[in-house]
């Protein structure tokens, strides 16, 4: 499994937070409470709501497109990421940031819980194995790309069965890379995906080659 990029997290809690204050607002337009008085003006929450959406709101919307479609793409495939999987996955992040003490301060950091950061690292996860199951890394790439590269790997080259593992978890993550667009754009058609404002019908671009 790819290793966990926090800084994606960043951005996911921030998106998070700017959809529930979208959901909330669209109740609450006709009363539009003050958030600020800077000297004679005032700032209201609608105002902020509209500046935030005109800033952040299309990256938004298909990011919650794309959460939604992920979700409902792993049900009918049947495919989940397992508690083990998930404590590994955790287990790394630990040692990556060097302690249970600075893991615990990054989440607070952050505003989240572990609970949390599950929820959010399990649609990355499960994005994964989707790709991986769509886009699989052969044996005979492996072993083409090991053939490839092994003078770069080492003098003398390490043996092939040692740096196996490795080399297929380069070409997944490449595999992903290079189809996510496309495969998010073609399950959006099969899931018929209705865009009801224009302004957020925007697709993907195709993954450069």
């Amino acid at each position: 499994m790819k290793k966990f990029d926090v800084s994606i997290l960043s951005v996911a809690i921030l998106l998070t937070g700017l959809a529930v204050l979208g959901v909330y607002q669209a109740g609450e337009a006709k009363k539009d409470p003050v958030l600020v008085k800077a000297g004679d003006t005032s700032i209201t929450q609608y105002q902020l709501y509209d500046e935030m959406k005109n800033t952040y709101g299309k990256q938004m919307i298909h990011e919650m497109v794309a959460q939604s479609l992920i979700s409902q793409e792993a049900k009918a495939q049947k495919i989940q990421v397992t508690k083990e999987e998930m404590d590994k996955e955790i287990a790394s992040m630990k040692q990556q940031v060097g302690s249970e003490e600075a893991f615990q301060s990054y989440l607070q950091g952050m505003g989240l819980d572990e609970q949390k950061l599950r929820e959010k690292m399990s649609v990355l996860m499960t994005r994964d194995k989707l790709l991986d199951k769509a886009f699989p890394v052969t044996d005979e790439q492996v072993k083409q790309y090991y053939d490839e590269n092994k003078q770069q790997m080492g003098s003398p080259a390490p043996e092939f069965e040692k740096v196996r593992d490795q080399i297929k978890s380069v070409l997944a993550d490449k595999n992903r890379s290079e189809n996510y667009n496309n495969w998010l754009n073609d399950i959006q058609k099969n899931h018929k995906v209705e865009w009801y404002d224009p302004s957020f019908d925007e697709p993907s671009k195709p993954a450069a080659g």
